[in-house]
């Protein structure tokens, strides 16, 4: 007659039961999979702040703390890119895209027309530092030029991404 608590036996038991208590663990209530309503805390905050830096030369960059309320359909980016653009009175960007912690600026290619060198870096600066500011979560910008990777602009090198010193 053979034995029938044997070491196989005993190892298979304790693994049928480590098994069956996963299995009643995992199998409990499950969560509702419809997708939550927004609160009225997340309509009402409709006010963004944001840190611009507006070009101040020989000097460098001035900086100024504004408060955007941002209308319903808004999003913070082109909220941003408009209050820019309107207190330079620069062309604006045609988009600004989030990738994780880098932001991805198209220019126009008359972004930096008519400008010499430290006007181009002073435009080119204040722009980065104002997304970099306003956005924290994100740690460099990086500009395209009509969709596509320049090696650079008018004077400037927009082949490396740009940080906050």
């Amino acid at each position: 007659m053979r034995r029938l608590l044997t070491f196989w036996n005993l190892l298979g038991l304790i693994f049928f039961a480590l098994g069956a208590m996963v299995y009643w663990r995992s199998s409990g209530p499950q969560a509702s999979s419809a997708l939550p309503l927004p609160s009225e805390e997340t309509q009402a905050a409709s006010s963004l702040p944001m840190i611009l830096y507006l070009p101040n030369p020989p000097q460098g960059l001035l900086k100024e703390t504004r408060t955007l309320e941002l209308a319903p359909g808004d999003t913070p980016e082109n909220k941003v890119l408009a209050a820019w653009t309107e207190a330079l009175q620069a062309p604006k960007p045609q988009a600004l895209y989030r990738l994780g912690k880098l932001l991805v600026v198209d220019l126009p290619a008359d972004f930096a027309l008519g400008l010499d060198a430290s006007q181009e870096a002073l435009r080119l600066y204040s722009l980065a530092y104002t997304l970099l500011s306003t956005f924290p979560q994100a740690q460099e910008v990086r500009f395209l030029v009509e969709g596509e990777p320049k090696p650079g602009l008018a004077h400037l090198d927009l082949s490396q991404p740009y940080r906050l010193p």
